[in-house]
């Protein structure tokens, strides 16, 4: 064996057979073969749940999943029994030596190549091998030692001519839209990724090194396209998205994922006879699919990394685990700085290793640097660019943009996939929609969102992000919005027309002219203010409308509270693209931290999701898993006081509410009553809660409600003491309660509470309270208030008699029900009076909705009370343009028949049910007369994909209410009463 250039090679085999291996090792020094070794025993320590560990390969999934500090010692005990395994035999322990020294001498470094099977064996951590001159470091680590996976076959000729730059890379990132809830697999924010991966590459770029081209729309089909498409090829390939032992995501041409096997990914990276190197940043790619059996034919199961190996490319990074995306960052920008200045691959990710174990973050004590696995298939891991040629410098790109009084926040804080999608294609002008309109309510991140978009724009797009508040903040509204565009067109190289005596009306037609010069986005933020009486407004809004009817590559975004008619009507369907957002919810909460930071997932997911009332903010969820590193405990327990430190949970006072006059006789100021019961609640839902059980416990309230959202899957938080406006609140707890703080109230303190819930904007009142005598002054009130758009709810416990006011007309009287299913005692059904509405369980306890109440192992329709109430709340948080008559009617309407000992036929809530109609009906309702793409329809709608994407296959195979079409190869979706139009099903 002659040695090669660049390096001394030892390899080393290392075969299962039974309950033994067999061991051979050979290099320029000589050859060992056939040793036979014991199958090794691991002691290894539980993982975080206190579950036994089995294999090192488990442990170490374990270990950098939940950022494991623990995890130094117990690297060196399982590197330990792998160097024991190996070097434990003296006479491969000196070829070791020998050939080392001979690499020392001769100015180059050892490459030990291990080839190990089959699969059980392969999953051992090697990077973990200690070295034998320093058994408190590992030999990965050292500076003149490699570690690298041998292929177990290979099937191409080998590639070893150095290229000239510029490498070309190609990076694809993967992240589809997830099928359902059983679907586990972490969403992540592509774009955020994106773009910290081009920046960290992008001096590389800049210097001529490198050119990247991005796919992060990664079909079969795209994939195709953009390989066939670069000139000279692609020498490197990456790919960062998700992925298994069994192959890789991918998207379908609708947007949603397909796994393609590992078979099949090599097959399409043979398109790329120039590939030098392909790194699988996704999860697990180094691993083989489990279930191997010893009568496996050969070669059994082998992981993406081995399968590319063998038939696509000479070498290939995988990944043990999943590796954390500041890692990935980290791994990134140290591997190709290395490489681009003409390092062996095998020394440019020796120096990303070591970069990663010494980052504050990522290190030491961390196994981050260990996930990557360097396999190679016959040819040596040399460099890959020739560091003699002369690279040539690409000018960047300039980027043509102004914001005008925009808060600008953290970008990587936004984790919005459809919705970016959506944004970045109608203002790029990849769609026929020439307007973006953004709704959401106060504080769910409209600008942030509009801001995002902008970024994610390719430099040559010029865009102006100004707010309406600023405009009218001016003499001539109109005028500063001619102005700033024709400074925008001066940094774009076109010459604006002048004002020089123009009106702002007739420069602002000549503006237009201009933008068809350059393509342009403009958006306009706190668009409510264009439908004001303020001056200057309706000019503004005259001035957008006939920007969206002009041709050209100019788009307009606009972000409302609210509908924004006076914009939309003009145009068509396929001309406006509508995005509604919703407060994060803790799902979506609970994924970006599994993805970023792995240490607060050492915590139960059930204890995180307790303090999302509280910690509103990813940044404060970045700084609390600072402080748990800290704290290095993680015992639950702990978790108050840590999010004491981080200054959180200080209520921000709700503005004062009138205590009102006395009831009799006053004005309420309520709105016009039809008026009020048809407008849209488009805020946070304000909630009144009245009773012995549940006085004096309103953050408790909060919390616990809030844990009914996150189980039934309705986004946002209910906030208490705090006007509900700032922090993405679902709802808002009130503070009017002291009626019922004291024993029994009076008719007049039961007035007095509605009346003071109804001045301070209640839209849903629950109080526990009835006698047996109607009350006209009761009737009357609670008649007004729900004329006014509000959902009155009461238990209605009353044995064999009515009881008041439950058996007004117009409250929602509540009944409980035994856990059989039979109704208490307490609550007969009444048929000819239909009383109660609807029934529910008698007790809360041991659901997350137990802390409502200070005595939860209490039973009675006080407790189903307080469930309605918060089913409604869910119900209409999930649909805003329902009217609490529709939410009382859909929770009616959805609850299930319960037959009564008298033979009646009475109803008990069905929360999922009625949650599910709420959420079907909000699907149909985007679609209007226009068909839509999927990933258009996600954006129009605030339900996450995971939910909204099952319901919508429903739908479609139920066929009355929408149905798919294929319309020139984009499959679409539109409402079945739609006229169908040519198509190919």
């Amino acid at each position: 064996m002659k040695p090669a250039s660049g390096f001394e090679e030892l390899e080393i085999s290392v075969l299962r057979a039974g309950d033994h291996v067999w061991l051979s090792a050979q290099s320029w020094m000589g050859s060992v073969f056939a040793v036979r070794r014991e199958i090794p025993e691991w002691k290894l320590p539980n993982d975080v749940t206190g579950k036994t560990i089995d294999a090192p390969s488990g442990w170490l999934t374990d270990t950098v999943r939940h950022a494991r500090t623990d995890a130094a010692v117990h690297a060196l005990d399982v590197g330990k029994v792998l160097t024991d395994l190996v070097f434990g035999i003296p006479e491969i322990e000196t070829l070791l030596q020998q050939s080392r020294g001979i690499a020392g001498r001769s100015g180059s470094q050892l490459l030990v190549r291990i080839l190990a099977a089959p699969q059980e064996v392969c999953a051992w951590p090697w990077e973990l091998l200690l070295d034998p001159q320093r058994p408190d470091q590992f030999l990965a680590m050292a500076h003149d030692v490699h570690v690298v996976r041998s292929g177990r076959s290979r099937t191409y000729p080998i590639r070893q001519t150095p290229i000239a730059p510029p490498l070309n890379l190609l990076l694809v990132m993967s992240s589809p839209l997830r099928e359902g809830p059983e679907d586990s697999e972490a969403p992540f924010d592509l774009y955020a990724e994106k773009r910290s991966l081009l920046a960290e590459l992008r001096p590389l770029v800049d210097r001529g090194l490198l050119r990247v081209v991005v796919e992060d729309r990664p079909s079969v089909e795209r994939l195709r396209s953009r390989m066939g498409m670069q000139r000279r090829g692609f020498h490197l390939f990456h790919y960062l998205g998700h992925a298994n032992p069994d192959g890789l995501k991918v998207e379908r041409r609708n947007g949603r994922g397909m796994l393609l096997p590992s078979q099949e990914f090599a097959l399409l990276l043979q398109q790329l006879p120039n590939l030098r190197l392909a790194v699988f940043a996704g999860c697990e790619t180094a691993r083989a699919p489990e279930g191997a059996t010893d009568d496996d034919p050969w070669p059994g199961p082998l992981s993406s990394a081995d399968i590319c190996v063998r038939d696509a490319c000479p070498m290939v990074i995988g990944m043990q685990a999943v590796l954390p995306f500041r890692t990935e960052r980290l791994l990134t920008r140290f591997f190709y700085e290395a490489l681009t200045a003409g390092q062996p691959v095998a020394e440019a990710l020796r120096l990303a290793r070591l970069a990663i174990n010494g980052d504050e973050n990522s290190g030491d004590p961390l196994l981050d640097w260990a996930v990557p696995c360097l396999f190679v298939g016959g040819s040596e891991p040399g460099a890959i660019i020739d560091p003699d040629a002369k690279a040539r410098p690409e000018p960047s790109p300039r980027r043509i943009s102004r914001r005008i009084g925009i808060r600008q926040g953290e970008l990587r804080f936004i984790s919005r996939l459809a919705e970016l999608r959506e944004g970045v294609d109608v203002l790029s002008g990849r769609t026929s929609a020439r307007l973006l309109h953004v709704v959401g309510m106060p504080s769910t991140g409209k600008t942030a969102l509009l801001d995002r978009v902008l970024e994610e724009l390719e430099p040559q797009i010029a865009n102006l992000f100004v707010s309406t508040k600023r405009l009218l903040a001016k003499p001539d509204p109109l005028h500063e919005l001619c102005r700033l565009v024709a400074e925008l067109m001066d940094d774009a190289g076109v010459r604006p027309a002048r004002q020089g005596r123009l009106s702002a009306g007739d420069w602002w037609e000549r503006l237009l002219d201009d933008l068809t010069e350059v393509p342009t986005a403009i958006v306009v933020d706190d668009g409510d203010l264009l439908v004001g009486d303020t001056p200057g407004a309706s000019d503004l809004l005259a001035a957008l409308v006939l920007l969206t009817q002009r041709r050209g590559d100019a788009r307009l975004a606009v972000a409302t509270t609210g509908e924004l008619a006076g914009l939309t009507e003009p145009l068509r369907a396929a001309e406006v693209r509508t995005i509604r957002l919703d407060a994060l919810s803790w799902p979506e909460v609970w994924q970006w931290i599994r993805r970023n930071l792995p240490t607060l997932t050492r915590y139960p997911e059930q204890d995180l999701s307790r303090l999302y009332t509280d910690v509103r903010h990813l940044e404060l969820w970045e700084q609390l898993a600072d402080l748990a590193a800290q704290n290095g405990t993680f015992e639950p327990r702990d978790l108050p006081q840590l999010v004491r430190q981080l200054g959180v949970g200080a209520a921000q006072q709700a503005p004062p509410v009138s205590n009102g006059s006395d009831f009799f006789g006053a004005d309420s100021g309520a709105p016009d009553a039809e008026a009020a019961a048809a407008a849209p609640v488009r805020r946070a839902l304000r909630l009144a809660v009245a009773g012995p059980f549940t006085a004096g416990r309103r953050e408790e309230i909060a919390v616990a409600v809030t844990q009914c959202a996150i189980r039934h899957d309705v986004p946002g938080r209910v906030v208490a003491g705090e006007t509900g406006q700032g922090e993405s609140a679902l709802a808002e707890l009130l503070p009017q309660e002291l009626a019922f703080a004291h024993g029994v109230p009076s008719e007049r303190d039961v007035c007095r509470w509605l009346e003071d819930a109804a001045l301070a904007d209640a839209d849903i009142l629950v109080f526990d309270y009835g006698n047996a005598v109607p009350s006209d002054a009761q009737n009357a009130v609670i008649a007004r208030l729900v004329g006014d758009g509000r959902l009155v709810i009461v238990s209605g416990d009353h044995s064999d008699e009515p009881a008041y006011p439950a058996w007004s007309a117009d409250a929602f009287a509540v009944g409980a029900v035994e856990d059989d299913g039979t109704l208490t005692h307490e609550t007969p059904y009444f048929p000819d009076a239909g009383k109660p509405d609807v029934y529910a369980p008698r007790t809360i306890t041991g659901t997350t909705c137990e802390r409502l109440v200070d005595r939860p192992e209490m039973e009675g329709t006080t407790f189903a009370a307080l469930y309605v109430a918060v089913a409604a709340m869910l119900v209409w948080a999930t649909d805003r343009d329902l009217a609490a008559r529709d939410v009382r009617t859909l929770l009616v309407e959805t609850a299930t028949p319960i037959a009564t000992a008298q033979g009646d036929t009475a109803k008990q809530l069905d929360v999922e049910a009625a949650l599910d109609s709420a959420r079907r009906k909000v699907i149909v309702g985007a679609l209007g007369s226009d068909a839509l793409e999927l990933g258009q329809l996600l954006a129009e709608i605030p339900i996450r994909p995971e939910l909204a994407v099952p319901l919508l296959d429903a739908l479609v195979a139920d066929g009355a209410r929408i149905r798919r079409v294929v319309r020139n190869g984009v499959e679409q979706y539109e409402r079945a009463g739609a006229a169908a139009g040519p198509r190919n099903e």
